[in-house]
């Protein structure tokens, strides 16, 4: 028979003929019908080389750049969030709150220099603004060295000006008690408070070297997971340019022209590359913005605050001292004048230019009531520009101080919603980074799986 292993064996019968019959050999498998693959055992070498194998490998290949793809893209998603919330819940915070220091401690020295130029009478009302000021001065700086994370610069800068601080109430209350006394020292203790508010190494330069560092970390902080985003976006177009390559090789090997699951996978990925791209692309703009429009006008108001507190802190010495080469230069005013010209040209809506114009109006009136202190002073009539210092001068300064907090007001209203911006672009990509690239993975498991069952 044909397609029967066979042997013979000689049988005798009456008539002495003798004949064959089959036998079935050992191993005997009887053949497969004719136009059917033959399948190779599970443990079988051979398996490893047919279509159905190559079809697992590419798809577990193809997984695995999906799945690399996730883990990139939810790095770098996590360090972008993680830099923004910093921007926004320290950087931010911590220059508004080092400026608030500056202007609380611009107005309890204002205070205070008008308590003691009253002279014995004292005045209540300014010892009050003086004690209120100097009170809010401990909880700023604990809001700042909350801010700053592990700067250990910034952390020692805010201990001197803590330390300092507290030698600061000292001096102006023994200042205070012998001017009531009428104690020449009183005189010596409020210029060496004045000294560790405005002198060299004092609160203001501190809190001015604080402020230089955290302006220093946005940056950083806007270019935070660049690296790793730049690496998960070549993943990506390296697993799209793969499931282009397979979507062809298993169009030809299968005699189909598009692989449904495959092409949703593909789309998946490319989805997911799109929306790193922009969310990136959209986070660094609203972070610039924030930098560009809010963040450096934070930055010029606390500069103007730092120049006109020097500028208030060098006519209270002229008074005090009656010493008329002790005023404020010209050279001083023209510095805050450059100040309120940069804040204008930052100020970018009608709310923030017309707190700037408002704040310069502030600025020009006490200048004019400092310029009649110096007329006074030129000629001689001590006791007049004691009082212009101590109430037209007094009352000017700390409205403009009082200003200063509109414009940082506007400012930092702005920076919020540029970084909230911000962090809206990113947040829900944390899960998206995620859950598209994994959705591809089982795409692409399961549309190879289809094909492979067609030949098993």
């Amino acid at each position: 028979m044909a397609g029967y292993p066979t042997s013979t064996a000689a049988v005798s019968y009456d008539g002495g003929v003798t004949a064959t019959r089959p036998k079935p050999s050992i191993g005997y498998q009887p053949n497969h019908v004719a136009g059917t693959p033959e399948v190779p055992g599970r443990m079988s070498l051979s398996r490893l080389t047919t279509t159905p194998a190559r079809f697992r490998a590419w798809s577990i290949g193809l997984s695995l750049l999906a799945i690399i793809s996730a883990l990139l893209a939810s790095i770098a998603t996590a360090q972008f969030i993680s830099a923004t919330d910093k921007v926004q819940d320290n950087t931010g915070p911590v220059l508004i709150s080092t400026q608030g220091l500056l202007a609380s401690m611009a107005e309890a020295d204002a205070a205070n220099t008008a308590v003691f130029l009253s002279g014995e009478a004292g005045d209540r009302q300014q010892q009050r603004l003086y004690e209120s000021a100097l009170s809010r001065a401990p909880q700023q700086i604990e809001d700042i060295a909350a801010g700053i994370g592990d700067d250990e610069a910034s952390h020692d800068s805010l201990k001197q000006i803590g330390s300092q601080l507290t030698e600061y109430a000292r001096l102006t209350e023994r200042a205070r008690v012998n001017n009531l006394a009428g104690e020449a020292s009183a005189t010596t203790d409020l210029n060496a408070a004045i000294e560790l508010v405005s002198g060299n190494n004092g609160m203001l330069d501190l809190a001015q070297a604080v402020t230089d560092r955290t302006q220093a970390t946005l940056d950083d902080d806007i270019d935070a997971g660049l690296p790793v985003w730049i690496a998960s976006l070549a993943m990506i177009v390296l697993t799209i340019v793969a499931l282009l390559i397979a979507q062809r090789l298993l169009g030809r090997r299968t005699k189909r022209i598009i692989n449904p699951l495959l092409l949703a996978a593909t789309v998946c990925m490319a989805l997911l590359g799109a929306w790193l791209l922009f969310a990136q692309f959209g986070r660094v703009v609203d972070l610039q913005t924030a930098d560009d429009d809010a963040y450096d006008s934070i930055a010029l108001t606390a500069d103007l605050q730092t120049a006109a507190f020097e500028y208030k802190t060098a006519e209270a010495q002229a008074v005090i001292a009656n010493d008329t080469l002790l005023l404020p230069l010209a050279a001083d005013d023209d510095a805050i004048d450059d100040l309120l010209e940069a804040l204008e040209a930052e100020a970018d809506t009608a709310a923030e230019s017309a707190a700037v114009s408002n704040l310069d109006r502030r600025w020009r009136r006490y200048l004019l009531t400092s310029l009649d202190v110096g007329v006074a002073l030129d000629s001689g009539d001590t006791d007049a520009a004691r009082t212009l210092a101590i109430n037209d001068g007094n009352r000017d300064f700390n409205g403009f101080n009082t200003t200063v907090e509109s414009v940082l007001l506007a400012n930092r209203d702005q920076f919020e919603r540029a970084t909230a911006s911000a962090e809206n672009r990113v947040n829900w990509l944390r899960w998206g980074s995620i859950a598209l690239p994994l959705l591809a993975a089982i795409l692409i498991l399961v549309g190879y799986q289809v094909r492979i069952n067609e030949y098993w």
